[in-house]
């Protein structure tokens, strides 16, 4: 037996004087706190009411986040675990009290009496056929009235639970349901680090890319039984989740972007090299070309991005190694980015070379300015992709090393 497991079985001297050990904790039932005076002894007796019902060995873990209002004299009173947590924080609260289960699996929910800790069996049966993450589903469980802002249930959690789904082919309908349930050992290996309300989004978001099987049961929701308001903030808490999920899905944010500027913008002063254009009765000509070569420029920048904040990502151990990633690191070295640079620079430079010529074929008197537009705007550009591949290759080099 590991030694991480023999410690969560303490042993025990029996009647007959032979030492023994009961059997080890299954469940560890985690709820973060920061004053919650008014509905903590209700969620500890229903927690406890289930693991005394459903026979399954476990403990309550209050995380207390520096409550000065009694709930830590309740916790204490009724016989649940008291695990301080100094670091303020939603996460910081969960981050610590799932470091103290001693549980195989874990259940954490909210303190605030909204969640039914009585009725829990659906999540520990999930956990016991192999799921590691298994998320409530309150819109299949049921909302009661008043039990979500309306803002919360047809606008916030759906737009957020659908971007969850769509960056990161989650199989989770609702992304931010504060009563889920997993594997204490493999949730602990994704380094969960986030401090704020975003933490329930890093779990879904690391367990999928980490490939953990993740499942959904129904739950409900129900009031809250607190006076005072929650410590969930609309817009603050929102944008934080929102700015998770973007920062997680580089792709989305920087390459597909990116590429929708690039291509097009490439295309154009192509096209527009060679001639001007009509479309619908509409000349494109040298204007057109500036604004394409912007949207070239600026593509070509955020897929810059995404590849650095992929690899930087992987780096750090924010997300696995993918093909692709290890694909591009096999093929890339500085030495080659730095090549690639210097070949579009030194065609940009030939391309102003060109132009300098032109010009002075005319004694460097004034040029019809669409020509002059053709040239430059051509060779401005390869010279700045240029420059932009060079340092965007040693930036890489310094982000990540990978096996080199």
């Amino acid at each position: 037996m590991p030694a991480a497991a023999r410690a969560q079985i303490a042993p025990f001297v029996a009647n007959d004087g032979r030492e023994r050990a009961p059997s080890p904790i299954e469940l560890s039932i985690v709820m973060p706190c920061l004053n919650e005076a008014e509905t903590l002894a209700i969620c500890i007796r229903k927690a406890q009411r289930f693991l005394e019902e459903s026979g399954v060995s476990g403990e309550v873990i209050v995380a207390d986040n520096g409550s000065t209002d009694g709930s830590r004299q309740i916790a204490t009173g009724m016989g649940a675990r008291l695990v301080g947590v100094n670091e303020r924080g939603y996460g910081a609260a969960l981050i610590g009290g799932i470091a103290a289960a001693r549980g195989r699996y874990v259940v954490m929910g909210d303190a605030d009496d909204s969640y039914d800790f009585a009725n829990l069996m659906p999540f520990v049966e999930a956990l016991r056929a192999g799921g590691q993450l298994v998320m409530g589903n309150r819109f299949k469980g049921g909302i009661a009235p008043g039990a979500m802002p309306p803002l919360h249930r047809y606008l916030g959690n759906p737009v957020l639970s659908f971007l969850g789904r769509r960056f990161y082919n989650a199989p989770v309908g609702d992304f931010h349901c504060g009563l889920r349930g997993f594997d204490r050992a493999a949730i602990q290996e994704l380094q969960l680090r986030t401090t704020g309300m975003e933490f329930a989004s890093e779990m879904v978001v690391k367990a999928v890319l980490y490939g953990l099987d993740v499942r959904e049961v129904p739950t409900t929701l129900r009031p809250d039984g607190r006076s005072r308001a929650p410590h969930l903030r609309t817009w603050r808490d929102g944008w934080r989740h929102l700015r998770f999920l973007l920062t997680y899905a580089p792709r989305v944010l920087f390459v597909l972007p990116g590429l929708a500027l690039a291509l097009p913008g490439a295309a154009a002063v192509g096209v527009l090299a060679l001639g001007s254009v009509e479309v619908g009765g509409v000349e494109l000509s040298a204007t057109t070309m500036l604004f394409a070569a912007m949207a070239l420029l600026l593509g070509s920048q955020l897929i810059g991005f995404g590849i650095v904040a992929r690899l930087f990502g992987a780096a750090n151990a924010m997300w696995p190694v993918s093909t692709r990633v290890a694909r591009f690191r096999r093929l890339f070295s500085v030495e080659r980015g730095c090549q690639l640079g210097a070949g579009l620079m030194l065609a940009g430079l030939i391309g102003a070379g060109l132009l300098f010529w032109r010009w002075q074929g005319q004694d460097f008197g004034p040029m019809e300015p669409v020509t002059l537009m053709r040239l430059a705007i051509p060779a401005m550009l390869a010279t700045l992709l240029g420059a932009q591949t060079v340092f965007t290759s040693f930036l890489i080099g310094l982000i990540d090393r990978g096996d080199r």
